[in-house]
């Protein structure tokens, strides 16, 4: 009898032991996506513009970015 009570006794332990340690595991992962996930709506509302003035900025820099480059016609000066 004492033998089978040990038993289940080391048994809950390790079985405890072990949810425990999955649990802080699979905690620990979900702060780090919950974190990650609140540092990108962070960003996104950081990156929208707050007036009139700021977009029409924005558009404008997105414009020249993607605006074709010209070459420039040099004329030589000959002293």
């Amino acid at each position: 009898m004492g033998f089978f009570i040990r038993f289940l006794l080391i048994f809950m332990i390790v079985f405890f032991l072990l949810k425990s340690a999955i649990a802080f595991l699979m905690g620990k992962r979900r702060r780090n996506y919950s974190n990650f996930r609140q540092q990108q709506q962070r960003t996104q509302q950081s990156k929208q513009p707050e007036n009139q003035k700021d977009r029409v900025i924005g558009y404008q820099k997105k414009k020249f970015e993607s605006s074709d480059i010209e070459d420039a016609d040099f004329v030589e000066i000959k002293d």
